[in-house]
């Protein structure tokens, strides 16, 4: 069982106190609409055990936060060398920020892969739904600066709908790559921001298929 927390848990402060532990490469936490965990989600290097990682998790949320974390509530996905180096050439979000003068928006969004970054821009008007696709389109033109000529990506179309008790963000694209095209989609839980999720969506649809290639 959970106990009561020593002080109130931010998602953010939370997954990067626990990447401090050796060997995890990523955590997702999912909270409860009671400010508790209800899911973590780890990727890990395969050094050591699955078990011992849990055990860590268990050892520094008790220290930091007085909590008794139920260790069923911690799935550990862990990568060999081989899947480890195709982890490093996968795209990664670094920033995303906007601009809005009266009614249009500019989305700003920066990847990164190894030490390469690159930002892509999109502004037009300021509508909810609007906002989202500009998002998801400044997301895609980052992602064409890794892309070699050949191949593009073209955003279909973008939605923010519930699911269980999150919201769920899912982006539909189609990757080209000279005359052959195929549909993909990808999907974020809203943690924070709907603009965060919008490119962790994006480019859990393309990194699926575009890390063979950059």
């Amino acid at each position: 069982m959970e106990g009561k927390g020593l002080k109130t848990i931010q998602i953010e402060e939370c997954e990067s106190l626990l990447k401090q532990i050796r060997d995890i490469i990523s955590v997702s936490v999912v909270m409860g609409e009671q400010n508790q965990i209800e899911e973590i989600h780890v990727l890990a290097e395969d050094n050591r055990s699955a078990k011992q990682l849990v055990r860590d998790i268990e050892t520094l949320l008790r220290v930091e936060y007085g909590i008794e974390l139920d260790h069923k509530k911690v799935s550990v996905v862990q990568l060999n060398q081989k899947q480890r180096n195709l982890q490093t050439k996968r795209l990664k979000f670094s920033a995303v920020s906007y601009t809005i003068q009266e009614n249009r928006l500019e989305a700003i969004v920066e990847l990164t892969s190894g030490q390469q970054a690159y930002q892509g821009r999109t502004s037009g008007p300021n509508s909810r739904h609007n906002s989202l696709r500009l998002f998801a389109e400044a997301t895609i033109e980052a992602i064409k600066c890794f892309l070699p000529e050949e191949m593009t990506i073209l955003l279909e179309d973008v939605a923010a709908y519930p699911l269980g008790r999150q919201t769920i963000v899912s982006v539909a694209v189609t990757f080209i790559q000279g005359m052959a095209d195929e549909f993909l989609v990808g999907s974020a839980v809203v943690r924070q921001e709907e603009k965060e999720a919008v490119v962790r969506a994006t480019l859990d649809a393309i990194n699926r298929r575009v890390p063979l290639e950059i």
